[in-house]
């Protein structure tokens, strides 16, 4: 086993997913172990509860992180998000810290999650990615996990469990669209554990882990 930050030893065979929304929705968690079942699953956690379970309960070998983990640092948008466009699969630009602006305070919460882990699971730039933290785009991950983008007239909800379900999680223990993206999470980590994975972004803006 490989021990990162605080030098506290992780379960290797189980990945923790989380979806990220702003305090007063909180955050949903769910973890896979590497057979693909369902560890845990939780919602409406605090930030200090997140980390409560994932550093002290859970100790997983990787964090997957619905969020960006900071702002770019210049231009409008990070070369993740170019780079995912380019994938063909587009996302909402992260620019320059805009302030304490409404929409972006999920960021925000999810920034502050990177930053809480950072001592136990420091965030992901490059090479090995055991004991990080980083990035995924469950919108990316759904698609490449079906293997087609969504049809039109099929909802993103139904889309996202068909794909969980046709890698082998039982997604209906999962009870909204926010355990179903956290589970994406958690399947991409483990994905990319067995090197299935491709890397977009900048190490300095942040990068997202695509499953392939």
């Amino acid at each position: 086993m490989r021990t990162h930050g605080a030098h506290r030893k992780t379960n290797d065979n189980i990945s923790v997913g989380v979806d990220v929304a702003e305090a007063r929705k909180g955050f949903d968690l769910v973890a896979l172990d590497d057979q693909r079942r369902i560890v845990c699953s939780h919602g409406r956690l605090s930030e200090t509860d997140t980390v409560l379970l994932v550093t002290d309960e859970i100790r997983p070998v990787v964090v997957c992180i619905d969020s960006p983990p900071g702002w770019a640092h210049s231009g409008r948008s990070r070369a993740a998000e170019r780079e995912l466009a380019g994938l063909g699969f587009p996302a909402f630009p992260v620019g320059a810290d805009p302030g304490d602006h409404p929409f972006y305070r999920w960021m925000r919460a999810g920034m502050g999650l990177y930053k809480a882990l950072e001592g136990t699971y420091p965030r992901y730039r490059s090479g090995d990615l055991r004991g990080t933290a980083f990035e995924v785009y469950p919108h990316a991950s759904a698609q490449r996990l079906a293997g087609r983008p969504r049809p039109a007239g099929t909802t993103k909800t139904t889309f996202r469990r068909a794909a969980l379900a046709a890698h082998g999680v039982d997604e209906a223990q999962l009870t909204n669209i926010d355990r179903v993206d956290a589970a994406l999470c958690a399947l991409t980590g483990l994905l990319a554990l067995r090197g299935c994975f491709e890397m977009v972004g900048d190490p300095l803006d942040g990068v997202v882990v695509v499953p392939n």
